[in-house]
């Protein structure tokens, strides 16, 4: 029997009696609130983030006393950049649709000014130069593939293009006035840094390399500028580049990817963050990065740095706090915002264990684990990270801590392929290298069997994105193992997924997947619907009907090939979101429906 729950927009309203203890906590779960992306200003005593307090992303401001929305906004916002004339620029987009629009609002004179964009074409924010009212930032307007470079000034409007450029490219930077630094994407996991002279319409490319390596993130200090490199090396580090001399060298570098760093408004200190096996760690240096301390901060995450006048600004992920922004005054941390918790005690929440797992051919792959109450064996949900580059880190999550609080043990596997673990790590599952890393997922269920922690046939599998890829392909290679499985916007056949993801998407995915017409062969076999009959477990299918990354008619797809076997699945459209849920109402909604259809399939006996 097929369940078809679709429409445009759909609202599933869980039906609850007040005596439901068990969903009364997963609704409490999914309404906790979130603050994330802070921008220190470098010339007022403020802070600027974004927050779905009101239900949806948008931007706030507070002095460390005062918190307000800046102004009331429908849409979702996912980033900020704040001019020295305390300018603010934005993306926005649509339910989802990532066609990312840009605004301005002015905080002194409350006002909100739409720049560019519609529903065809997508445009990022970039860097203000010093002015303060004039915007770098790029656009696929031109041939909804490429990316130019165009400038907004405040009062005027745009323009350019002011070079057209092929890929991918954002504005990162501005040396003078006249000098910018853009980067541009070859590959998801290799850029380089370009010189632009304006006035004379020159370009240099000042990261030329060969090999693979990513070059990213500059930050001016003086006629030099500090950025992310590793060239050269398995991990990522800061590297220091000379525009007088054209030369560079690293000043940082280490057996761990230094993933954000922000320089001191006078320019003499540099804060960075480590990622040191999933967890973030937080060091301050002189800016030649000599002197280096580490600062002690919760266990957890960082996504951001922003240092101003306030001081450095930065936001936590951690399963003990949520996701919130920290201040730093005197090398000291400090909790700044507080969003609602609706009742839960975060000093319950689970911190996961990292654990390494040897794998079918004996490598040793890393895993998140959340261990419940109760004893083994325990009815196990197996969560699989997206990218494929990503990697399950210990932030807060709301599926894993919802099931581990109703005595679930959450197993997540970074597989080879994940992000965090060196350049050779990351490409052990590339084109045909893919069903490796599938095999790593089996792996970690046998080894957690050995040890008596799960059952097979007590276990549900969930993942989005890639991991609803692999969430399948697992139902597939493994049909013995689940209780059911729970694929959210994933992608069900490599050759449509290639051909119609977003044109923009498009050559960056080819290198990681393969080409679909060069390698149509290969693709059909790793793909999902080549091999459907062999998922026995019930599954549930989640989309949104406005996802640009993995379109809906992947879901599609599977739907009906499922209903030609005359197979059990619930399938979920949501209407007003993409590639994610944003809007808090479709989490609460959508998630409650995970949860039931899990607990359904894959019960907590009563000794657990």
């Amino acid at each position: 029997m097929l369940n078809i729950k679709m429409g445009l927009p759909i609202f599933m309203w869980i039906k609850m009696k007040e005596d439901d203890f068990k969903m009364l906590e997963v609704r409490r779960f999914l309404s906790v609130r979130s603050a994330r992306r802070p921008i220190s200003s470098r010339n007022r005593e403020e802070i600027i983030y974004i927050s779905d307090l009101t239900g949806i992303p948008i931007p706030w401001i507070t002095d460390g006393k005062r918190f307000d929305t800046l102004f009331p906004y429908d849409h979702r916002v996912n980033r900020i950049a704040l001019s020295s004339r305390n300018i603010l620029a934005l993306n926005s987009d649509v339910n989802g649709d990532e066609r990312w629009q840009i605004k301005v609002y002015s905080i002194d004179e409350g006002k909100l000014t739409h720049v560019i964009g519609d529903d065809e074409n997508i445009n990022n924010i970039g860097k203000w130069r010093a002015d303060g009212i004039t915007l770098g930032f790029s656009s696929n307007m031109r041939n909804g593939v490429d990316f130019d470079i165009y400038l907004y000034t405040y009062g005027r409007g745009v323009k350019g293009p002011i070079i057209k450029m092929d890929g991918r490219n954002s504005v990162e930077e501005w040396m003078t006035d006249e000098h910018l630094l853009i980067r541009h994407d070859n590959t998801n996991l290799d850029s380089d840094i370009i010189l632009y002279n304006i006035r004379k319409g020159t370009i240099r490319n000042l990261t030329k390399h060969e090999g693979e390596g990513i070059n990213a993130s500059p930050i001016k200090i003086g006629d030099q500028f500090l950025y992310l490199t590793n060239n050269d090396e398995e991990y990522v580090g800061i590297a220091r580049y000379n525009l007088n001399t054209y030369n560079w060298k690293y000043l940082y570098k280490t057996d761990k990817d230094v993933e954000t760093f922000a320089v001191s408004p006078n320019g003499k200190q540099v804060a960075f963050t480590v990622n040191d096996d999933g967890f973030s760690k937080l060091y301050i240096a002189n800016i030649d990065l000599s002197n280096m301390r580490k600062i002690e901060v919760p266990e957890g995450v960082i996504a951001e740095l922003s240092w101003g006048k306030m001081g450095l600004a930065f936001a936590i992920s951690s399963p003990k706090i949520g996701n919130e922004i920290w201040i730093l005054k005197d090398e000291k941390p400090e909790q700044l915002t507080y969003s609602p918790k609706y009742g839960l005690k975060m000093t319950e929440m689970v911190m996961p264990e990292i654990i390494r797992y040897e794998s079918w051919d004996g490598m040793q792959i890393p895993a998140l684990m959340y261990k419940p109450e109760g004893k083994a064996p325990y009815p196990a949900v197996l969560t699989i990270h997206g990218g494929p580059e990503g990697q399950d880190r210990p932030r807060f999550q709301y599926l894993p801590q919802i099931l581990v609080r109703m005595g679930y043990l959450v197993l997540s596997p970074n597989f080879r392929g994940s992000r965090g673990y060196g350049k050779s790590f990351i490409h052990l599952d590339d084109g045909d290298r893919r069903m490796n890393s599938l095999k790593d997922i089996g792996a970690l269920v046998e080894w957690a069997e050995r040890r008596g922690l799960i059952e097979k046939g007590r276990i549900a599998v969930t993942g989005a994105s890639y991991g609803g890829y692999a969430t399948l392909m697992s139902m597939i290679l493994y049909p013995e193992y689940w209780s059911c499985g729970v694929e959210r916007v994933g992608i069900v056949n490599m050759v449509t997924f290639l051909k119609n993801t977003g044109a923009w998407r498009r050559r960056y995915r080819i290198p990681e997947y393969g080409d679909p017409d060069r390698d149509y062969e290969m693709l059909m076999k790793i793909s999902p619907i080549t091999h459907v009959e062999k998922i026995v477990a019930p599954l549930m299918i989640v989309h949104g009907h406005n996802d640009p990354r993995v379109p809906v008619t992947e879901a599609e797809q599977l739907v009906e090939k499922l209903k030609e076997k005359g197979r059990k699945a619930v399938f979920i459209r949501i209407g007003d979101e993409g590639h994610g849920i944003a809007k808090v109402r479709n989490r609460v909604d959508i998630i409650s429906e995970i949860i039931n259809f899990i607990m359904e399939h894959t019960p907590v006996k009563s000794e657990s």
